[in-house]
């Protein structure tokens, strides 16, 4: 059986052929973080009668996943991301263990000894130990852990008009993937570390967003800003206030060093030699390329960077949150085809 998970540091996605009617898949979403309440009656009574799963770890009631969101107002502590700066919870025990129930929780049961779980993993600073880890945990799971790359996946799931050949910009919480792909396998790539997280952070320490927790700590308010920066109005090319303005000089910046960096790989030998002077298609994907306005914004980065004339046209992934795991579960059911041996003629 062949699961896929987009391991992000914001969501968590899996997808699998669901067991009764393979012709369906199955997706799974969770949130990555978890948020930690104080251990006094009122709280650990309160999850008890929403009947919303908790933890109990030290002095600390826990609750993790998509629940997180659910106890928000039970403490203004910012929620824990359990893959903090893009790194594994190595040295991090609770976070460990929530990783390892929500990982369990979303894979499926009833596996065999050859059943596979390709996987995406973030990048950046920690990705050799992201990737270790990560096998580690889905092989005790039951699973054969294969990793592959969030670019190419892209590429397979969404680049089918451009023969799965062109350019996969994977932008996620912490960290932004660009990727160069030849009938999707990939050529060169790179990553910068810099995600949404850091425009939602520059946004609430210009702003004053902020919020306190019981003991008058003072905290940047993130969960407000994405909740603001999320309204379907919001455009960057029609910015009104000085904080829309704020928001597309932000994105503007982190599109820049995008642009940058697809020149540098698309003018590089590998990609050369590959794919000569050909344009290529660039194809968008991640939450934060939702916004509106997002890909003509990138367009004048290229125009900006002298990039646009081996650009063939930039796009938005259907569905681009999902278009990691889509691509993770048709890598692995590529694989599993090529490995299948041939049928004998009867």
């Amino acid at each position: 059986m062949i699961t896929a998970i987009d391991f992000g540091c914001y969501t968590i996605r899996s997808a699998y052929r669901t067991p009764s009617d393979p012709k369906h898949v199955t997706m799974i979403t969770e949130r990555s973080e978890y948020a930690v309440l104080s251990n006094q009656s009122s709280c650990r009574e309160t999850v008890i009668e929403r009947n919303i799963p908790f933890a109990e770890c030290d002095d600390s009631t826990v609750v993790f996943g998509n629940h997180a969101g659910q106890v928000r107002w039970l403490s203004r502590k910012p929620c824990a991301a359990l893959f903090a700066d893009a790194a594994a919870p190595t040295d991090d025990a609770p976070a460990r263990q929530i990783l390892s129930v929500l990982t369990e929780a979303m894979l499926p049961g009833n596996v065999s000894e050859t059943s596979e779980c390709f996987f995406a993993a973030p990048r950046g600073r920690s990705s050799r130990e992201n990737v270790m880890f990560l096998e580690r945990l889905t092989r005790m799971h039951g699973f054969v852990p294969r990793y592959f790359n969030a670019g190419p996946s892209v590429i397979l799931s969404s680049g089918s008009e451009y023969r799965f050949t062109g350019v996969a910009v994977v932008i996620g919480a912490e960290t932004s993937e660009i990727s160069v792909n030849r009938y999707g396998i990939e050529i060169a790539a790179a990553t910068i570390e810099v995600g949404a997280n850091w425009i939602d952070t520059e946004l609430a320490r210009q702003f004053q967003i902020q919020t306190w927790d019981e003991s008058g700590r003072c905290y940047l308010d993130l969960e407000s800003v994405r909740e603001w920066k999320h309204n379907p109005r919001m455009h960057l090319r029609n910015s009104i206030g000085e904080r829309e303005k704020t928001l597309a000089r932000l994105y503007g910046a982190m599109l820049s060093q995008i642009a940058r960096v697809t020149r540098e790989l698309i003018n590089s030998p590998a990609v050369e030699s590959a794919i000569g002077n050909d344009r290529l298609a660039v194809v968008c994907a991640g939450g934060p390329t939702q916004v509106g306005g997002f890909t003509s914004t990138l367009t004048e980065r290229f125009v900006e960077h002298e990039t646009a004339d081996r650009i063939l046209s930039v796009s938005t992934a259907d569905d681009p949150e999902t278009a990691v795991v889509r691509g993770l579960l048709i890598q692995g059911e590529l694989e599993e085809r090529r490995l299948r041996p041939p049928a004998r003629a009867a």
